[in-house]
């Protein structure tokens, strides 16, 4: 891996990597701070005032002011409140930008995903991942590393002032405080695994029920909905068995906190009361009063390790979902989006200007055997070729070696002298458009999804594409698709599909099954509007069914795939 591919993976693998967060990250963290000290103050400043003005007004001579302590407790009420809602404005903001960062990051290293990669995660779990996998690193920052710090700080300089008033009292509170974190981080070992476990067993849970929402008309179809809605509820009903025991955990790390610091304000009562120096009573409150405030300080440490485990499982979710990616003709560990520029002294690939095909000696297949056997195969620039032949002779699986985005077991591949498997995404993306046979619709309307592949097309730009796709007679820019394109019928997504292809205007086009859904007349004209629209552009589309016929007509060259078998030139 080069240097600047580790340092790009380290910044995608840290939360905190990004420039802008860390200043925003400190000052939180100071405000978290501020708001803890001055909590613990008010809490011994108001002790002692409260008794000093006792001993006062039973002497008559005193010259006690109480001007200046009452001034100090208001403004550290006010330093509180003011530093508790700067903080939870702060790290809440900073949580949402950082979530808003992976997730846009997550999902540009899914679509860099080889096509064997990503159809390798459920649909249910790939959303799980990107939406509550990324919700949950939001504890690392609120619950994990926030109050790490403050207790951290609040409990030296606690410790430091309550040694100052009486050594004794800084013994007793730190030694009670040490045997309470270490039975803590005791218990922490088992909640951490734990608390990574629920965090896991959730994903799963959630992950089959987005899959039953999104199967339910199967469900219905088949009378598996009782069936379905037992499975759930018996995957949730497992998961009450984790927290609970996460709860009783956490609540007997409180229970440890609480009665350790009991014992540490007996032992200051003792230490302040008995012995030949008595303490005076102001000072006594004030030290009782800080402890109580230190305790409570760091009662939050004993959810961290909970809170830790789930977020580290939930990060390790989403690093497996980023997996490799290949980038400049090399195997490095997913840079979140970032491999969009070249490499300072690398030589990057060139795309092709030029879309004629060279296939030498290929094979591929995704298992373990090729299901593609290719000795020769010449296609020119500028061509329509259709690839026809039985489902399952290969013609998808040579469209995604052509579209670099599944390797060849054997042989030699160069779409305009370039291997397509050698360039990054972006540099693919400049020249070529591969539209599969399940391409998705995502909700919203048609001129947003178009505007997906062409984000700065003029309004005549999409009507031209609607036009092309024989779409602009049933839908217009404003028609909204619904849920998943559930709106429009099955060929008008595949339509939509290809006008996004069209907008690109790539140099290469990789159709597989553009005609499946459509009419006779519809895919004959579909594929004559794309052909005259693109006169320079080389289309290769896989067709197979009732209709290929009708547009083999229509194209320069069939190329015939037959079942486990080399390909060999149909001259229509």
């Amino acid at each position: 891996m080069s240097a600047r591919a580790r340092r790009l993976s380290n910044e995608f693998a840290s939360p905190l990597g990004s420039t802008s967060a860390a200043p925003r990250l400190v000052i939180g963290l100071l405000l978290a701070i501020t708001a803890a000290v001055a909590s613990a103050a008010l809490m011994g400043l108001a002790g002692w005032f409260i008794v000093k003005s006792a001993q006062t007004g039973l002497s008559s001579t005193s010259g006690f002011s109480w001007l200046y302590p009452s001034a100090g407790v208001e403004a550290l009420a006010v330093i509180r409140t003011a530093a508790r809602y700067g903080e939870r404005l702060s790290t809440h903001r900073l949580t949402l930008d950082l979530q808003a960062q992976v997730r846009t990051r997550l999902f540009a290293s899914a679509t860099r995903l080889p096509i064997a990669k990503l159809r390798s995660l459920r649909s249910g779990d790939l959303l799980d991942r990107v939406q509550a996998d990324v919700d949950t690193l939001d504890r690392y920052v609120l619950a994990v590393a926030v109050p790490a710090v403050v207790c951290t700080v609040v409990g030296a300089g606690s410790l430091t002032v309550l040694t100052m008033v009486r050594p004794l009292f800084g013994a007793a509170a730190g030694g009670l405080l040490i045997l309470a974190l270490a039975i803590n981080l005791t218990m922490d070992q088992g909640s951490r695994r734990l608390g990574g476990q629920l965090a896991t067993d959730r994903s799963a849970a959630r992950s089959r029920l987005i899959e039953a929402i999104e199967g339910r008309a199967e469900l219905a179809g088949f009378g598996a909905r009782e069936l379905a809605y037992d499975e759930l509820r018996e995957r949730f009903a497992e998961l009450d068995v984790p927290a609970r025991r996460l709860s009783v955990r956490n609540g007997n790390g409180q229970a440890v906190i609480a009665i350790a610091a009991g014992l540490a304000v007996a032992a200051i009562l003792a230490a302040g009361v008995g012995g030949g120096r008595p303490l005076d009573p102001a000072m006594l409150a004030f030290a009782i009063l800080l402890t109580l405030a230190l305790f409570d300080a760091v009662k939050t440490i004993g959810s961290i390790g909970q809170e830790a485990g789930r977020a580290r499982s939930a990060w390790h979710r989403l690093r497996e979902v980023t997996g490799l990616a290949r980038v400049a003709g090399r195997d490095v560990e997913s840079t979140g989006g970032r491999d969009l520029a070249p490499w300072p002294g690398d030589a990057p690939v060139a795309a092709p200007v030029a879309a004629d095909i060279v296939v030498r000696r290929l094979s591929a297949g995704y298992g373990s055997g090729p299901v593609l056997k290719l000795a020769r195969l010449d296609i020119a620039a500028g061509s329509l070729v259709i690839l026809s032949g039985p489902s399952g002779a290969g013609k998808t699986t040579l469209l995604s070696v052509l579209a670099g985005e599944l390797p060849a077991m054997t042989g030699e591949v160069r779409v305009g002298g370039v291997d397509p498997g050698a360039l990054s995404y972006e540099e693919r993306s400049r020249y070529l458009t591969l539209v599969e046979a399940d391409s998705g619709v995502l909700s919203g309307t048609i001129e947003d999804n178009l505007r997906l592949a062409r984000p700065g097309a003029t309004g005549a730009e999409l009507d031209d594409a609607l036009h092309v796709a024989v779409l602009s007679e049933f839908v217009e820019r404003a028609t909204d698709v619904g849920p998943a394109g559930s709106f429009l019928s099955g060929g008008q997504r595949r339509r939509l599909a290809l006008a996004q292809a069209y907008l690109r205007r790539p140099r290469l086009m990789l159709l597989d099954e553009p005609t499946e859904g459509l009419d006779d007349a519809t895919a004959v004209q579909v594929l004559a509007g794309l052909r005259a629209a693109l006169p320079g552009t080389t289309i290769l589309a896989a067709i197979h069914g009732r209709n290929a016929g009708d547009v083999i007509g229509h194209a320069d060259r069939v190329i015939y795939v037959a079942d486990g078998e080399d390909v060999s030139d149909r001259v229509s």
